[in-house]
């Protein structure tokens, strides 16, 4: 995590958080749907329920319910402390977090949520480099953030990231998520990879897909 010092440069992200709204997907994509994403082997029901309680309240919070954040995190914290190595839980808590700092009403704690939903982010990817749910997840949310995170190379790093796992094993569940993936690969980054080329590809993938 790379801290943000200057006075002007907490109010620059206060003001960024204020008026940013809902954290945006990159280039539109959608979230991976909760089932698709599965608890590791063990939990009980009771802490089934916590997971999938957890998601669908960050993904309340994403569509503009400013209460549903910060009770994902308790469902979400609550489950953690079980499974702790549940890499894509805690890209969910991260993620909500983050939100719970966009909807804060002091600098001071807006700053401290975003903080708190990077510091879990980065600890979902330590426990599951190689997932795409935890890829996607950090992409949208460094793609939401100021400039002054300092979190532009990241959130290339995550969608690059999503391509390679995308190419190797170019699963139905990932292929509408990387059309998005690669529509901002294309804009921000097209001297790096064939994006529309593989942009292409993942559109008629899914086009395929929808005809079945």
């Amino acid at each position: 995590m790379k801290p943000v010092r200057s006075v002007y440069a907490l109010v620059a992200v206060a003001v960024a958080l204020s008026l940013g709204g809902a954290p945006t997907p990159v280039a539109d994509v959608p979230s991976m749907p909760a089932h698709r994403a599965g608890p590791p082997e063990g939990p009980s029901p009771e802490f089934r329920t916590l997971r999938e309680r957890g998601i669908a309240l960050h993904d309340a919070a994403r569509g503009g319910d400013r209460s549903a954040a910060g009770r994902a995190v308790e469902q979400l914290e609550r489950y953690l402390d079980r499974f702790e190595n549940d890499g894509e839980a805690r890209a969910w808590l991260g993620s909500a977090y983050a939100m719970m700092g966009r909807d804060a009403a002091s600098i001071f704690n807006k700053m401290r949520y975003a903080n708190r939903g990077l510091h879990h982010l980065d600890r979902a990817l330590d426990a599951a480099p190689r997932s795409f749910t935890v890829r996607l997840i950090r992409a949208r949310v460094h793609s939401s953030l100021p400039k002054t995170f300092g979190r532009a190379d990241e959130a290339l790093e995550d969608m690059l990231a999503l391509d390679a796992i995308f190419r190797e094993d170019p699963s139905p569940r990932m292929t509408r998520s990387m059309i998005g993936v690669y529509e901002a690969l294309r804009d921000r980054a097209p001297a790096v990879g064939p994006w529309v080329e593989r942009l292409e590809r993942a559109r008629g993938l899914y086009a395929k897909q929808r005809g079945r």
